[in-house]
């Protein structure tokens, strides 16, 4: 088995200042176009629709994620019924999905976060606060702006995150990303740390890890995707929630050493990791 990607995407990985491409290549990741239908692995990259990964993956059947197997971790509120469905538990902040042609709901409890089902984008950078029903429509008339006029509006009860330090947006939250390779957890990073190099709070104490790595399991549960990136943010109680999955191919991180430790799992090469303030092995 080996690492692939696609060399049409290096152009956006410069763009977008994204090393995961020169570190796959130092691990020995082997171009798509330059391998046979026979090619089995994993291909990293980003979410670009269904088509498109089709069109990258439909010739090679053994290399993941197909997509069928990605497609359940593309939105939000899909991922959330998937858990509902499979009656799995994890600490989750109550969640609204506000359709295009939906009044807004009377149940809403403000303060509340704004999202896309795909994006977290939010106005300027920093947190999508809305205290009322006008700021809740502006938000969203932005946001459909942005991303497209029938795009549902997601809305999250307002938690109070524990801060991590500043950057240029503002605070950044105290959030973890964990990896799960075959439904296994295996890694974990602070997902702010291209912005913040020695975080508050971090790094994690052993109960939190082990408290962490339960919850990943669980998220993964519903899910064939043979690398997900589960994310979970701390409240200033010290009280974990889970925030999102998606697809691990297409999901960031500037910690390269748990980022190599998760490729080389994918393909099953051992590789040494020690852990540090801000990542590394569960």
């Amino acid at each position: 088995m080996n690492l692939f990607y696609d060399g049409a995407d290096l152009a956006s990985a410069a763009k977008l200042r994204d090393p995961r491409f020169r570190w796959l290549q130092e691990l020995g990741a082997l171009e798509l176009a330059a391998v046979d239908e026979e090619a089995a692995g994993f291909l990293f990259g980003y979410e670009q629709g269904t088509e498109k990964l089709l069109r990258q993956v439909g010739a090679h059947p053994a290399i993941h994620d197909q997509p069928d197997e990605r497609q359940a971790l593309v939105n939000l509120d899909e991922v959330l019924k998937a858990l509902q469905d499979h009656n799995i538990e994890v600490p989750t902040p109550r969640t609204w999905l506000i359709e295009m042609d939906n009044e807004w709901l009377g149940d809403l409890k403000f303060p509340l976060f704004v999202r896309t089902r795909k994006s977290s984008w939010k106005r300027g950078g920093g947190q999508a606060k809305v205290d009322t029903l006008k700021e809740l429509a502006d938000e969203a008339e932005l946001l459909r702006r942005t991303f497209g006029w029938d795009a549902p509006i997601i809305v999250r009860e307002w938690l109070d995150i524990a801060v991590a330090g500043r950057w240029m947006f503002g605070d950044a939250p105290q959030e973890v990303r964990t990896w799960i390779v075959d439904g296994t957890p295996v890694a974990w990073s602070f997902h702010y740390l291209h912005a913040i190099s020695d975080p508050a709070g971090f790094p994690p104490s052993h109960d939190d890890l082990k408290e962490l790595r339960s919850l990943a399991a669980r998220v993964a549960k519903p899910f064939r995707s043979r690398l997900i990136a589960a994310d979970f943010v701390r409240d200033v109680r010290g009280d974990w929630y889970f925030l999102e999955a998606g697809p691990g191919a297409a999901c960031g991180t500037a910690h390269e050493k748990v980022f190599k430790f998760v490729a080389s799992k994918l393909v099953g090469r051992d590789r040494n990791i020690h852990a540090d303030a801000v990542g590394g092995p569960f």
